[in-house]
């Protein structure tokens, strides 16, 4: 049997540790080091984890130093992205980012360039892309079932309490959340987005300090409409995770309100039949790793890489800019003036690492 791969895993918060149980149960991985700059919780993951006090590091140039490793999966607050990242890549060291790539496009375009000038790969944890449903509404999209895109709506209502730094976000509902709805409606779509209109706001019983609710209009290429409403304080219904989504075309139309089902209506029916899900294996975060590998062994391409998920933080950017002037944004302007340059084809010096 090969030897497994090492990781440093940056952040041992609560999304570091459900990743730490990711890799413990995938026998190709090994935890190489842990880094946290709170000694209670790297301890604490220390001791749960079996990783010796020798191999826990209170801040990440340390261990990136020290600790031989394969990978980093960085699993911090949004404004340490870029540092982290950007550190690791300028020691050829591929990097696994939770989302958002980085607080700011500014810095989303630092860190891709990171990646472009040392061929480190880079792939963003964007999670629900590996799940069923998202790649069943993607293939379907793609595939034609509903004939020419028309638009598509999505609206998300759950009230939930996080804690810690996200309650002070600014634009907690657009930064942290739609996002992924963002993201997701990119990668269902197949479109970048064109401009963006977008008002966030805060609701007197809000529990954040920053904005909690948004409505945002978004124009994607080939002039999609999409109409977005997202609440994390929400009264009345609820939504499901992903969303009440409605995908229409020229043949039909797809919703999906639950996350477990997506319905089809054929034409102006109003009858609808499920639309069969894919049998993904892994599903989740493990589906997310698992493509991490076999990116690093050069079996497949990161999902989604950097070079993609740009244009997901173009869109969060560009909302909450729009939502601070009162103005719609243009996507591509947005773009350069943080520095982005289309993408020149160049070899990964990391797209496949060895299999011992």
């Amino acid at each position: 049997m090969q030897n497994p791969l090492r990781m440093i895993v940056v952040g041992t918060g609560v999304m570091g540790r459900t990743w730490l149980e990711t890799l413990r149960a995938d026998p190709r991985w090994t935890i190489a080091a842990l880094v946290d700059s709170a000694p209670d919780k790297l301890n604490a993951a220390g001791d749960a984890f079996g990783v010796p006090e020798e191999r826990r590091y209170g801040n990440a140039d340390a261990a990136f130093e020290l600790a031989p490793a394969d990978a980093v999966l960085v699993v911090t607050p949004p404004e340490t992205h870029r540092a982290i990242s950007v550190a690791a890549l300028n020691r050829g060291l591929p990097v696994f980012c939770e989302k958002p790539l980085a607080s700011s496009l500014t810095d989303g375009v630092a860190v891709l360039r990171a990646a472009r000038q040392s061929g480190a790969l880079l792939m963003v944890g964007q999670g629900r892309r590996w799940l069923p449903h998202i790649v069943a509404l993607r293939d379907a999209v793609r595939q034609g079932l509903i004939g020419e895109l028309g638009y598509i709506t999505c609206q998300f209502r759950v009230p939930f309490r996080f804690g810690g730094w996200r309650d002070s976000m600014p634009e907690v509902l657009i930064e942290d959340l739609a996002i992924h709805h963002f993201d997701t409606i990119r990668f269902i779509s197949g479109r970048n987005g064109q401009r963006v209109f977008a008002h966030s706001f805060r609701p007197a019983w809000s529990w954040f300090r920053g904005n909690s609710c948004a409505t945002v209009d978004l124009l994607l290429e080939g002039d999609v409409p999409v109409s977005y409403f997202g609440s994390w304080v929400a009264r009345g219904p609820r939504s499901s995770w992903d969303g009440e989504l409605i995908v229409a075309g020229s043949d039909g139309a797809l919703l999906l309100r639950e996350d477990e089902t997506i319905w089809f209506y054929p034409g102006e029916s109003d009858t609808p039949r499920p639309l069969e899900m894919p049998r993904l294996e892994p599903v989740g975060l493990a589906r997310g790793l698992d493509i991490f590998t076999r990116a690093l062994w050069g079996e497949t391409l990161p999902e989604p890489d950097a070079e993609d998920n740009i244009h997901s933080l173009a869109l969060t950017s560009a909302a909450v800019a729009s939502s601070r002037t009162g103005l719609r944004v243009d996507i591509g302007a947005h773009l350069r003036a943080a520095g982005w340059s289309p993408a020149r084809p160049r070899p990964s010096r990391n797209a496949a690492l060895p299999r011992e």
